[in-house]
């Protein structure tokens, strides 16, 4: 009997579905620690990304497409167990001064000097 080569994991937030290959299939599952916790545990890439920015379970569900109407049943601090969120997160605000060098061609200077 022919051994199956992909895995179905669905993300726990979107209901998306991955179909991954055997050996990403096993290092999430050594991640994990066993088939049933990753299974459980399993949130998409796209998820991750927003969840990691500080965004709520609502939030991401209301961002990307949720598949065939598929109800969640984590909650906010069950994903910032997983995603590894902290509390200490530095988020860069627009308030800060940007600065900025920038340095031009000797030639591009005196060329733009001669035409302004």
């Amino acid at each position: 009997m022919k051994k199956n080569n992909n895995r179905k994991l669905i993300c726990q937030v979107t209901g998306k579905q991955l179909f991954a290959g055997k050996q990403y299939y096993e290092k999430k599952i050594t991640k994990a620690g066993s088939e049933d916790i990753l299974h459980k545990t399993y949130i998409c890439r796209e998820a991750k990304i927003l969840f990691k920015k500080g965004y709520s379970i609502d939030d991401v569900r209301q961002t990307i497409d949720i598949h065939n109407d598929f109800v969640c049943t984590l909650t906010d601090e069950d994903i910032k167990e997983m995603v590894g969120i902290s509390s200490s997160l530095r988020i860069n605000t627009n308030d800060q001064p940007v600065v900025g060098v920038i340095k031009t061609d000797p030639a591009v200077t005196k060329f733009l000097n001669k035409i302004l």
